[in-house]
């Protein structure tokens, strides 16, 4: 026997149970850890970009940087409820497709230079996946105030960023999953693949098996690697520095007039509280198709015109000015055919006027329609890089401490947005969880304290929209109302 095969064999080792914790589903096979076989090889080292790291260090106890979803599941047809043993043992069998469930955090001394991802020996699914429990009968308010709670907390920087969480007790004996992923990990783009690697489209799950020669994990740079690698890129950063102005030179009188387009005197511009409050509703895909034909433009023009329509009343029902037009913040994906599976961001933001003083709701449509029409037309006049060109020029040192102090400083005086409202598409089948079917995904995303205290995103599902509204608990604390107010809206524009 030659000294190659006496080597052991590397293995990811993946624990259903931590240590010390008893399997959930005693009527089922020992929760035994499952191990993924490794390539011997490895691939190139992942470091993060300016823009992934500016969402790790402009967080803050107000504004936490990670983005989930709230997956209702349908209830049992066999009368068995989905375990978090079993829901483990998948994402268990899943984890060689979804590389950024496995990464944690490697930061560089003093901050000297961007940190990196590196892969974990062991993924511990007993922390990362948990079970719990509403009291029986809970309704949909009950969950979305769960799911509030949940999205308030940070993510433990020490492990690999992310949770799961089974929710039961539900009525009619449904099921919920709420997930959250840091979003230095993925964006709009990159979290619809993760959900696609987990979820299933028939039924019974499907079996994904590991590549036959084995996984391949990304090298782990030595310290002196990091060093001499620091020392480049602190070089390459001042040259960025030098050539950020000729970069934005012809942008930025469009840049200050955006900035100037906020509307001050609506709730909430600055600083939002520790606190979320959470809501969720599914609108008919075929309704906002009808609406759209009638009146020409897009399912996002009329996806604006709701949120525009929810935000205007709830205003009103506060006793707020709504004359002067609300400005959103809209992500926009950059990511290109190369970039797809790649994990990371790769998205800008377009800034688009609403139309909340117009009172007509046919007028409020076409209003809103013409506004995106200018914001396109304004964004595609920007470099797609514009945001990596930005924060490529913030300073690293001390982990991002002078980004932390430019936003706390920014915020009260400079807000970009009133809210942020992104719409993603998303699979127009059903898809299964476990064998369970979903019935809806809602988003549930972040918060930042330069655009407003209100998010509405919007994921497309099985002919249905989902919308997840998140809001800072301190200036919209009855966030069920604008849920109620964006299917008025669409019962009025379908009239």
């Amino acid at each position: 026997m030659s000294h190659a095969d006496l080597k052991p064999a590397r293995h990811l080792d993946i624990r259903i149970v931590t240590p010390g914790q008893i399997a959930s589903d005693t009527s089922a096979e020992p929760a035994t850890p499952q191990r993924i076989p490794l390539s011997g090889e490895n691939g190139p080292s992942r470091q993060l970009s300016s823009l992934d790291v500016l969402l790790l260090d402009a967080e803050s106890p107000t504004m936490l940087l990670h983005v989930g979803s709230v997956t209702l599941l349908e209830p049992p047809t066999t009368g068995r409820a989905l375990d978090v043993t079993a829901l483990r043992r998948l994402i268990a069998s899943r984890l060689h497709l979804i590389a950024p469930l496995r990464w944690r955090l490697r930061t560089v001394t003093l901050g000297l230079d961007l940190p990196y991802w590196e892969d974990s020996d062991t993924i511990d699914l007993g922390y990362h996946v948990r079970d719990t429990r509403l009291p029986e009968g809970s309704t949909d308010v009950a969950l979305a105030d769960l799911a509030a709670r949940l999205h308030a907390q940070p993510l433990d920087r020490n492990r690999p960023l992310w949770e799961c969480h089974l929710i039961s007790g539900l009525t009619d004996g449904r099921q919920a999953i709420y997930t959250k992923v840091h979003h230095a990990l993925i964006d709009g783009v990159s979290g619809a693949e993760v959900m696609a690697a987990l979820f299933d489209i028939v039924p019974d799950s499907q079996s994904v098996p590991p590549p036959p020669d084995g996984l391949r994990l990304g090298r782990t740079p030595n310290p002196a690697e990091i060093l001499g690698r620091g020392i480049a890129h602190t070089v390459t950063r001042q040259a960025d520095r030098m050539r950020l102005p000729l970069r934005l030179g012809p942008t930025l009188p469009n840049t200050l007039a955006d900035i100037r387009k906020t509307n001050p005197t609506l709730l909430g511009n600055g600083p939002n509280g520790t606190d979320r409050s959470y809501a969720f509703v599914s609108l008919s895909l075929d309704t906002v198709k009808q609406v759209k034909n009638s009146f020409g433009g897009t399912v996002n023009d009329v996806v604006m015109t709701l949120c525009t329509t929810a935000f205007r009343r709830w205003l009103h029902d506060h006793d707020t000015p709504a004359d002067d037009p609300a400005v959103a913040a809209i992500p926009v994906s950059v990511r290109t055919q190369e970039q797809l599976g790649t994990a990371g961001n790769q998205f800008s933001i377009m800034l688009c006027e609403l139309p909340i003083g117009e009172p007509d709701p046919q007028h409020r449509m076409k209003l809103t329609h013409a506004a995106m029409l200018a914001a396109k037309d304004h964004f595609h006049t920007t470099p797609p890089n514009l945001l990596h060109y930005a924060t490529a020029a913030l300073p690293q040192i001390l982990h991002g401490l002078a980004t932390r102090l430019l936003l706390r400083i920014a915020a009260p005086a400079l807000p970009l947005a009133n809210m942020i409202v992104s719409n993603v598409p998303g699979p127009q089948i059903p898809l299964y969880a476990a064998g369970f079917r979903v019935a809806g995904s809602y988003p549930i995303s972040v918060l930042t304290d330069l655009s407003g205290p209100l998010n509405i995103t919007v994921m497309s599902y099985n002919g249905h929209l989902d919308f997840g509204i998140l809001a800072s608990t301190d200036t919209i604390p009855d966030v069920w109302k604008i849920a109620t107010y964006l299917q008025d809206a669409l019962t009025e524009l379908a009239q």
